[in-house]
């Protein structure tokens, strides 16, 4: 098969710097197809990549004016040409099939699905009907007009990450919509690392209002009190890290609290070995990669309860899930981690059992058979 796959944002050289969840995705699914498929990756040009460059047997082309990832829906010219310019090379490319991987990619998968007569996929994180406004503010009005229109047109098969996606998803079709899971790449995690000498609280996120970073930095002020030598790492970059900043330096703990941008595969694998226990607050999500590889390296977690985590974590096997609006719920389960070693052990063995459900390559296999039954049906 001649796979197309579109995506806004994608990784350069051996960095391997993911933005978020649908591009770490498009990358593991990729890299395993690409074994015995041709695999293109559609996606924009931003500072420090090349137009056209080849990862993990991957033809990568990217298009459009460079624009850096934000965690958020604006820079709404830029991705206007980025639109324009990924269906016309899109177009031109010789492919079977085309999968989109969000709002934007969907559109262009789908634009280049009529004028080359090919199936086309769309690939589901998330529903956001309804929640554009909430989630993304004034840009939301552009992300709710398009993925309504995305869905009006239809495409010939819908992939969700999560039962309830797929229940969400089936409120505006009538196709089948597969679920397959997100994965985790195993051999990554398969040495350990010693942990860091200060009981480590690891955060990777996008920093943005719906991630929902300020519960778990006050959760961090209260778990200090009785804690002094912890330290919370905070990994990601987005629109709110002016004001995480800020309240950490009015909380006093400024000197307890690292930030990073987003780092490197290696190095950030690196820091996820080396943590006590990953956390994070979010209020929306689509999977949560990053849980599950903190699991993978048999670091336990405290999530936010809500729905997707409760059901990608199995009602919470290998970690702890807590109540998003209430820090002092995350500041408990936080410390019940770090001052019970039997308890800790458990929940670390739990993680990495946990973490063996999810797979990339088999994810890959899955994805393989519903694209040549999509094929094979033209």
């Amino acid at each position: 098969m001649k796979i197309l796959l579109v995506t806004e944002f994608f990784p350069t050289g051996r960095d391997l710097r993911f933005s978020g969840g649908v591009e770490a995705r498009t990358y593991y699914v990729a890299k395993y197809l690409a074994k015995n498929h041709k695999v293109f990756i559609l996606a924009s040009l931003s500072p420090g990549t090349k137009s056209r460059e080849k990862i993990s047997n991957i033809d990568v082309l990217r298009v459009g004016p460079k624009r850096v990832y934000t965690a958020s829906v604006g820079h709404f010219a830029s991705r206007l040409k980025y639109i324009k310019n990924a269906v016309e090379v899109g177009t031109s490319i010789n492919a079977d099939i085309v999968e989109g991987g969000n709002y934007i990619s969907h559109f262009i998968a789908k634009s280049i699905s009529l004028r080359k007569n090919i199936p086309a996929v769309a690939w589901y994180p998330d529903v956001w009907l309804g929640d554009w406004l909430k989630n993304a503010k004034f840009y939301g009005i552009f992300g709710e007009i398009l993925e309504r229109y995305n869905l009006f047109r239809g495409f010939d098969a819908y992939i969700a990450i999560s039962k309830k996606t797929q229940t969400l998803l089936s409120k505006y079709t009538k196709k089948k919509i597969h679920l397959i899971y997100c994965g985790v790449d195993h051999q990554e995690f398969s040495k350990n690392k010693k942990k860091s000498q200060n009981p480590t609280i690891l955060c990777i996120s996008r920093l943005i209002s719906y991630k929902n970073i300020k519960t778990l930095v006050l959760a961090f002020a209260h778990l200090s009190n009785s804690y002094p030598s912890a330290i919370l790492q905070i990994v990601g970059e987005g629109p709110d890290e002016k004001n995480l900043k800020n309240l950490v330096d009015n909380l006093k703990i400024k000197r307890k609290v690292k930030f990073f941008s987003n780092l490197p595969r290696e190095q950030l694998i690196s820091l996820i070995k080396s943590s006590y226990v990953f956390s994070l607050p979010s209020k929306v999500e689509g999977f949560g990669i990053v849980t599950i590889e903190a699991a993978a390296a048999g670091v336990p977690y405290v999530i936010s309860n809500i729905q997707v985590h409760k059901e990608v974590t199995r009602m919470g096997m290998g970690g702890f899930l807590a109540d998003p609006t209430s820090s002092i719920d995350f500041s408990n389960k936080l410390s019940k981690l770090l001052s019970n070693k039997q308890l800790y052990l458990r929940k670390s063995q739990q993680a990495r059992q946990l973490s063996k459900i999810y797979d990339w390559s088999k994810i890959a296999v899955e994805t393989e058979k519903i694209y040549k039954s999509l094929i094979n049906k033209k």
